[in-house]
């Protein structure tokens, strides 16, 4: 039987530089930013849908490629649809990072494929990133092995970002960007937005394609042609 293998690209801007380092992440960025892999092999990210699980998976496999090191990141959520064999051969990435563990808990074949995963990972000394919304303690694995498999290295919660701490990390993700919004601008996108981060995020792409592509500067011309309802709606499928 062929292997069939599948590449997910990293997302552009998805590194260290680019992620808000709110105080209540600290341990895990320190831990994530150090050489993990000499501490434990495996580590595990929970939280809340836009807390930023993805995005530091994705950020730990640019800083391993960064060193010629092969890295992958999987979204268990997109490659669900492929089958089981989606995971033949990944434990020969140097690092190997999973995302959305959740959507195939309660799947007998997947969570029997994954267990399988781990443990070559585990024989390989391949460093595994591995992601979820639940904490890996409380997650109901049908297969009691996967779940004494989930908690072998340390597990970290990433915090979501309260309204006042988006908009902080809109602002510092704009300068990052060389982006200059007027505090009048800012103040208009807070009040006429939706206030969760990743709304925040879709604006700030928006904003910063229109104003490179037209030449202008951010304004509230530009916003409300950009979006005329103040709505994010055909930007999210």
């Amino acid at each position: 039987m062929n292997q069939l293998t599948l590449k997910i690209a990293l997302l552009d801007g998805f590194d260290f530089d680019s992620f808000y380092p709110m105080q209540q992440n600290r341990d895990a960025l320190a831990l994530l930013h150090s050489a993990f892999w000499q501490s434990f092999q495996q580590v595990f990210l929970y939280g809340e849908v836009g807390s930023g699980k993805s995005h530091l998976l994705q950020a730990c496999c640019y800083k391993a490629q960064e060193t010629s090191n092969a890295a992958s990141y999987f979204s268990l959520k997109q490659l669900a649809p492929y089958g089981v064999r989606v995971l033949e051969g990944l434990d020969r990435c140097t690092l190997l990072a999973i995302d959305d563990l959740d959507h195939v808990i309660g799947n007998l074949e997947w969570e029997t494929a994954v267990f399988h995963l781990i443990n070559r990972c585990r024989q390989n000394g391949q460093p595994l990133l591995l992601a979820a919304h639940t904490n890996p303690h409380q997650i109901n694995c049908l297969l009691p092995d996967l779940g004494s498999r989930l908690i072998w290295g340390p597990a970290y919660r990433i915090y979501n970002l309260d309204e006042m701490s988006a908009l902080e990390a809109f602002k510092w993700r704009a300068y990052k960007r060389g982006l200059q919004i007027p505090e009048h601008i800012i103040k208009y996108i807070n009040k006429n937005f939706p206030k969760d981060i990743q709304s925040l995020m879709l604006v700030l792409d928006q904003l910063d394609k229109a104003s490179l592509h037209k030449g202008r500067k951010i304004t509230r011309n530009l916003i409300q042609e950009i979006f005329p309802d103040n709505t994010l709606s055909h930007l999210i499928q």
